[in-house]
């Protein structure tokens, strides 16, 4: 199976700066000794392979097992790996004798005359390149490592659609309590609204006061079909990502707060980075480059065939295989001396590819430790807003009924209400909000950890 070990050991390899085959090397790196977000020190990797059971809901496990089985994305990247695995076993026959068989038979004469010959004959015929140079190891090596290239690039696919999947689930969760969170905005506006229109009836206040309630409750309205438009919307791309139809797909939820925050420990950037599948696809990729470097440098060589037959020969097809035993052998050698720049050209080409690909995993591994650095310190910052977004909404609450108090013992303006009751709906939206964005980044950390690749389906065969 493939495991993070692999990934390692083509990250040990590449970081050290060391040649594979072609005398090349790969520029070495250097990693951080520690992240500078990170919240407290531990040389411990936490593995959470299952980390969106973390979140504790039995429906988002279900959805995420749904996904595996049957998302399209994840069913292309394993016809990829099938291709690729194809594409190996190719390039490695070339290391073995190609054998056939021929068997015919004739008859000639001269035409107005009598008499003819006939001529019978059976043989077997094999063919050998011999690979001294290592132009077809190199070449099947190359294949070799583009398979592993497919198969990381599966687990990356794979990372994304659990990533997707739970992001939108908690996306229809919170459009569930915005949509809640807006009929309750509605509730009070329209309760407001009473209030005025008793005090407008006692001539109390003037009917401009109750016109600027009904916008209030008016808006409050207008929110309600875009919200319920969103949900369908976020309920139609969950089931997409599933495999499932749009039509009859369907979803609980449920409130946002009722599942699990995860507490997340990201461990040493080396071990970080070990397991990230992206990573691990463009060490492959750099390797497969690495190959086809040697594969077209030994163009510069002869190529040496060996080739032999042997079977029998018959005027007669009765007697065929009792007849005369024929046999050759040969080698022959085989050596370009005027290309027009042919060979050179393709050397170039897989250096310029090999220079690409380098660069492509230099660039890689740059923006993976940018992205859990982001992710942590977006991580840190969401905790640090805890406190104060909890004492805006106690406070904006107590301003909000004592507002309301007010303004029906007649001490205050309908103006105060409504800014009350405008700083009251932004914190608890503000609330709402902070506990989505927090679920929603460890969603982002566990995907640029690279936890939930190749591990969920368990062994899988190389």
């Amino acid at each position: 199976m493939i495991k993070r070990a692999s990934a390692l050991l083509l990250t040990i390899a590449l970081l050290s700066g060391c040649a594979i085959q072609s005398g090349l090397e790969a520029p070495e790196q250097t990693m951080p000794q520690q992240w500078l977000n990170q919240q407290s020190a531990s040389e411990a990797m936490v593995e959470h392979p299952l980390w969106w059971q973390q979140f504790e809901s039995q429906e988002l496990n279900q959805l995420v097992e749904k996904a595996l089985a049957a998302n399209t994305d994840l069913q292309v990247a394993a016809a990829r790996v099938e291709q690729a695995d194809a594409q190996l076993a190719l390039a490695g026959s070339a290391l073995f004798p190609a054998l056939g068989m021929n068997a015919g038979g004739s008859r000639s004469g001269t035409v107005g005359e009598n008499g003819s010959s006939d001529t019978f004959s059976a043989s077997l015929n094999a063919s050998y390149e011999l690979d001294l140079w290592g132009q077809i190891r190199n070449s099947r090596d190359a294949a070799r490592a583009s398979l592993l290239a497919s198969r990381f690039n599966r687990d990356t696919v794979q990372l994304t659609v659990i990533a997707s999947v739970v992001n939108t689930y908690l996306q229809v969760r919170y459009l569930q309590d915005n949509l809640a969170l807006a009929e309750e905005n509605l509730q009070l506006a329209q309760q407001v609204l009473a209030v005025v229109q008793v005090k407008l009836e006692n001539g109390a206040v003037s009917p401009q006061d109750l016109a600027q309630q009904k916008t209030v409750v008016a808006n409050a309205q207008a929110q309600l079909p875009s919200l319920q438009h969103q949900l369908r919307q976020s309920r139609y791309a969950l089931a997409v990502l599933t495999g499932e139809i749009p039509q009859t797909f369907t979803v609980g939820g449920g409130a946002l707060e009722t599942l699990n925050l995860p507490t997340i420990q990201a461990g040493l950037p080396d071990q970080v980075l070990a397991q990230r599948p992206d990573l691990a696809r463009a060490q492959a990729v750099l390797m497969a480059a690495d190959y086809s470097v040697a594969a077209a440098r030994a163009d510069y060589w002869p190529s040496i065939t060996l080739t032999g037959s042997g079977g029998y020969a018959s005027t007669a097809l009765s007697s065929l295989f009792s007849g005369d035993a024929i046999y050759s052998l040969g080698v022959s050698l085989a050596q370009t001396l005027f290309d027009g720049g042919a060979r050179g050209a393709r050397a170039d080409q897989a250096r310029a590819v090999w220079d690409e690909q380098v660069a492509g995993y230099t660039g890689s591994l740059l923006v993976a430790l940018q992205e859990v650095e982001q992710s942590l310190s977006n991580v840190q910052a969401l905790a640090d807003q805890q406190q104060f977004r909890a004492e805006a909404y106690a406070q904006a609450d107590e301003a909000y009924r004592v507002a309301q108090v007010r303004y029906q013992e007649g001490e205050t303006e309908l103006t105060d209400v409504l800014s009350a009751q405008s700083s009251f709906n932004n914190a608890r939206q503000n609330s709402l909000d902070l506990i989505y964005n927090q679920y929603l980044s460890r969603v982002t950390l566990y995907r640029v950890l690279g936890q939930g690749g190749n591990e969920v389906k368990g062994a899988r065969d190389e």
